[in-house]
């Protein structure tokens, strides 16, 4: 079966196409045939360091969440049988076939398609353990998020919508976005390309109780400006880079929360406990249409080059996915 690496090169992680055996369903795990399965800023960056001067550089599978059909399960496996459809995190995604945890693979409501399917899991995974698990937003909060058009953005907006937040600012940097972040439940915004985008949210009557970042660097001290006193500052991404400044008289004085969020650091367990959360609290808004996967566009699996180079582009608003 065609399977999607990255390997080590002189200028970063490049991508290799790699014939390989159908891996087989071990103990309590389950073989998808994959048909949609999405493509995630954190491969771009994992990228980056996987230089052939980085002597911890290793080639590694690429793609964490998918979508498909169950051809095969494992001993042990529980509720789960050959044909269902389902969608899931995990590892080696950008293949034909991928094993994934039983108990980590999750029905994939009938409204949508598998392609469809393959933009969830992971963006709505971190985007409600984000919000939910530790910003604790309550109904009638205001709450922030950079980077609304990314998968990880747009899933936090209507998660934010879902759950009652009072305000919905979302960041972009490109204008001619707003229209569809606004469609999809953001009540307000902001271009950050402009030089007096900070005025606007200056505005806002008492501050932004939550803020989801994924961009950090320079945006950080600006956004921490505009919090709310007992305000959550919940760091998703850095994908300004992850060196900052940070005013700790006004992290006191404002009794602000910093809070780092990652599964890089997480075991599978705990990785599982953050898929079964969401799964329990959201998964049947799909069902209803309150929550819908954003699908910016399709390649082909055997094109991943390709996602990855429109995905540099930054033109999306939603997700990119592979189609096998």
């Amino acid at each position: 079966m065609l399977q999607w690496w990255t390997v080590p090169g002189k200028d970063g992680g490049v991508l290799e196409q790699r014939q390989v055996p159908v891996p087989e369903a071990g103990p309590g795990q389950v073989l998808i045939k994959v048909v949609g399965a999405g493509v995630n800023r954190g491969e771009l960056i994992a990228r980056s360091a996987q230089h052939t001067r980085n002597p911890a550089a290793r080639a590694r599978p690429s793609g964490i969440e998918c979508a498909g059909e169950v051809v095969d399960t494992g001993a042990g496996v529980a509720g789960i049988t050959v044909g269902d459809r389902v969608m899931a995190r995990g590892s080696a995604c950008h293949a034909e076939y991928t094993v994934v945890d039983g108990a980590s693979a999750m029905a994939v409501p009938d409204q949508l398609s598998l392609t469809e399917a393959g933009a969830i899991p992971n963006v709505f995974v971190t985007a409600h353990d984000a919000i939910v698990t530790n910003a604790q937003l309550k109904a009638g909060e205001k709450l922030l998020v950079t980077a609304g058009s990314s998968g990880v953005g747009s899933a936090a907006i209507q998660i934010a919508a879902l759950l009652g937040a009072g305000q919905i600012i979302a960041t972009t940097r490109n204008p001619a976005k707003s229209r569809k972040l606004l469609e999809l439940g953001a009540s307000q915004v902001v271009d950050t390309s402009q030089s007096d985008w900070e005025s606007e949210l200056d505005e806002l009557n008492d501050g932004v109780d939550v803020v989801i970042d994924q961009v950090g660097g320079a945006l950080f001290p600006a956004l921490m400006r505009c919090m709310a006193i007992a305000g959550r500052y919940v760091t998703v991404g850095r994908n300004a880079g992850a060196q900052t400044e940070l005013d700790l008289d006004a992290l006191a004085r404002d009794r602000l929360t910093l809070i780092g969020v990652t599964f890089r650091t997480r075991s599978p367990e705990q990785a599982l406990i953050c898929s079964q959360r969401f799964a329990e609290q959201l998964l049947p808004a799909f069902s209803t249409g309150e929550l819908r996967p954003i699908v910016d566009r399709c390649f082909p699996l055997s094109q991943l080059p390709a996602a990855h180079e429109y995905m540099e582009t930054n033109a999306q608003v939603g997700k990119i996915v592979l189609e096998t």
